[in-house]
């Protein structure tokens, strides 16, 4: 019974801890939507510009709740500017997110807003992405993308 209570009680310290990460990722990367906001809108769904967005929605977005690797590489390099669809660019925010825990905490807050639910992205993950994209010097393309959610 006693061990019972035990690791009921260490499970209860381990949730709370995750929680507190969380929450503190998930502030960190609400500070840091501005920068996306300017094109993805303070709602998340693609600010609209005419009969047009100036980016895609990011609720339900399948490379914002998929891979995050794939996630961190269109945020660090960007998207190529393919077609027409979107008035804007996704520029590289290496720079704006230069930091492991910045990545990790706009990452986070892409992945658990506008009514997505996905795994957290902890600095050392941001890290590994980080040195994971570090060779690819262009920006992400489509086919690149597409190649890499299968």
């Amino acid at each position: 019974m006693n061990r019972i209570l035990i690791l009921f009680l260490a499970s209860l310290g381990i949730a709370a801890a995750q929680d507190d990460a969380k929450a503190k990722l998930m502030e960190a990367g609400q500070k840091a939507f501005p920068t996306c906001m300017a094109c993805h809108g303070q709602d998340g769904k693609g600010l609209p510009i005419g009969d047009k967005k100036m980016a895609p929605s990011l609720a339900g977005s399948k490379i914002a709740n998929g891979k995050p690797e794939i996630l961190a590489a269109v945020i660090l390099k960007g998207i190529a500017k393919e077609t027409q669809d979107y008035m804007g660019i996704m520029a590289p925010l290496e720079a704006a997110f230069a930091s492991d825990e910045q990545l990790a905490g706009i990452m986070t807050y892409i992945r658990n807003s506008f009514g997505n639910e996905a795994s957290v992205v902890t600095p050392e993950e941001a890290k590994a992405f980080r040195t994971q994209w570090a060779e690819q010097k262009q920006p992400m393309t489509r086919a690149k993308i597409e190649e890499l959610e299968k």
